[in-house]
This record gives structure tokens, sequence and C-alpha cells, in this order.
């Protein structure tokens, strides 16, 4: 917890309510853990929440909006001295999330997500375009904020059992993700889990002159 602003929870609250220009108050989770991420209600910008990259980019008046809110809560974390400013200087943190229920969705592929098959769904705004998939440190914090009761994301998220996998729904399909968090006076973050899959890309084989290998073992040239 606080990889960026040094506390877990950087306002001190679970949640907040940040005064936009030109939108007005909306209620967001602002959490700091491997990055920082203010998270809001799909549905408080009228969306359902499993709208893929390319619809939420072309509209460019949520797109607007959407950084706005984004702008004003890095102002909020002093990472920007104000909302004219923080495209620029603090264009990546925090990071902005549309957190919505357990929806069935399609991905970008085409193919179908079940609303059985996850626990969350989620869509992140990264320098100002949609992600095509979840960002992995804005996976592991939305980990941790499941489960900071209080948050947006608790309030969204299925409940699910202490050290089970929270399965984020994204636009390239489901990724499980796993955090141990506790309430002791404070919310403390103690770990995160994430999962890696690993494949063979390539292999091959190099000619090199007998003459450049010097002798063998037994002595013998090779």
């Amino acid at each position: 917890g606080g990889a960026v602003t040094g506390s877990l929870l950087p306002t001190g609250q679970a949640s907040d309510v940040l005064n936009v220009p030109g939108f007005g108050d909306i209620r967001v989770s602002i959490v700091d853990a491997t990055t920082a991420i203010v998270a809001v209600r799909a549905e408080d910008l009228g969306l359902v929440g499993v709208e893929l990259p390319e619809a939420i980019e072309a509209n460019a008046d949520l797109l607007t909006r959407l950084e706005l809110i984004r702008g004003s809560a890095a102002v909020r974390l002093g990472l920007s001295p104000s909302l004219a400013e923080a495209t620029e200087i603090s264009p990546q943190s925090p990071l902005l999330v549309l957190a919505a229920l357990p929806q069935q969705a399609k991905t970008l592929a085409g193919t179908a997500i079940e609303a059985d098959d996850v626990d969350l769904t989620a869509r992140v705004m990264s320098m100002g375009q949609a992600h095509r998939a979840l960002p992995l440190t804005a996976a592991m914090c939305l980990a941790v904020a499941a489960r900071i009761e209080g948050s947006v994301i608790h309030e969204l998220a299925r409940k699910i059992d202490s050290g089970a996998d929270l399965r984020l729904g994204n636009p390239s399909g489901v990724l499980p993700v796993a955090a141990t968090v506790r309430h002791e006076r404070q919310w403390i973050a103690d770990d995160v889990v994430v999962y890696r899959t690993a494949r063979r890309l390539m292999e091959g084989s190099v000619l090199v002159p007998e003459s450049r290998l010097g002798p063998t073992e037994s002595g013998a040239s090779a």
C-alpha cells in the first residue's frame, strides 16, 4: 500500500465525493496499492460497464468527463497543482477505473463472458485511452480495494471467501487476482497474488566452427 502516495487510502477514506467542474459531485474511491487508482461506478456516468474500448474512445464528451474526474483526483492527491495541469503533469496517476457489477459481456475477440464467471467488471483509462485489457498494477489494486469495506469496488464486487481469487471481467477476458487485506485501526494490504503464463516462443541451433570449440574434457581436440 502507498506505492505512489505513501498511504493505502490517501484521503483517509474508503470513498470520497469529488466536485468535478462542469459535472458536479461524484462518489469515488481512491486506493493506492501497487499503483493509485480512482474508481467510479460506470452507471454514475450513464454507462453499463461492459462497453468496449472503441465505444468509450468514440465518445468525446465521455473522454473529457473521465479526464476531469481523473484530474480532480490527481489534484486531491497533490500530484498536480491544478486541474488544468493534471493531464500534463500527472497523466498516468491515478489510473481511472470504471467499475460495474458482474455481468454478461463480449470480449474484443467476440467471445462471451458469462456473469457467473466474473466477480467484478472493470474498464481502465490509461493515458487518455481505454485499456484493451487491464494493467496488472491496476488489477492488483482492485484486488485490494475489493476487500476494503465502504469502497466503491467492495460494493460492486461479488463477495468471495478470504484468500479466494477475484475474477475481473475486462475487454480481453477474465483476469484472476487475489489479495490479503486486514483492518487494525486502519486498512492494511499484506499481499497480492497474480498469475503469469509462459510458453516457448522459439528454439533453434547455432553453428560454431569446430576450431573454436577448444579441447574437450578428455583433452582431445573437439
